[in-house]
């Protein structure tokens, strides 16, 4: 079995399980700032307008995929230096946090923490410092 995550050379990663192609990059090391889960949802429609690594259909993931990222065996080094649990194959010095489409009550919604592997929920319009990681789904052609 080959390795599970594909750098494809291109700014993007291929989870090979999941059948899920991710941006290398995240939100903070693209444009240096936090994200509101408002401002995380512009930061996606810009890369399908721009039709990042030609592909247009990039979205937030839900909890269930930003969860699959996490794993305790590998790990690279956040904006902070602390270690974030996801694959070498992602570039080091990003955010530890990424918002999902998971909307809850009350403005909220759901956040994940490579930093601990847990999820949290957190108010839609706070700033503080959350991040996002763009992902799509590999169609059938791809796969």
């Amino acid at each position: 079995m080959g390795k599970r995550f594909k750098d494809n050379g291109d700014g993007t990663v291929t989870d090979t399980e999941e059948g899920l192609m991710w941006k290398q990059t995240d939100g903070f090391q693209d444009q240096s700032m936090f994200y509101t889960w408002f401002k995380a949802e512009d930061y996606v429609r810009v890369m399908n307008n721009n039709k990042f690594a030609s592909y247009s259909d990039w979205r937030m993931p839900n909890l269930e995929e930003a969860e699959s990222l996490f794993g305790e065996d590998s790990s690279i080094r956040d904006c902070d230096r602390f270690e974030i649990y996801i694959d070498q194959a992602f570039s080091p010095g990003g955010g530890y946090t990424t918002w999902t489409c998971d909307l809850k009550p009350h403005n909220g919604a759901v956040i994940f923490y490579y930093r601990y592997g847990h999820a949290s929920v957190n108010n839609r319009d706070d700033p503080s410092k959350d991040c996002i990681r763009a992902v799509r789904t590999l169609t059938e052609e791809e796969k």
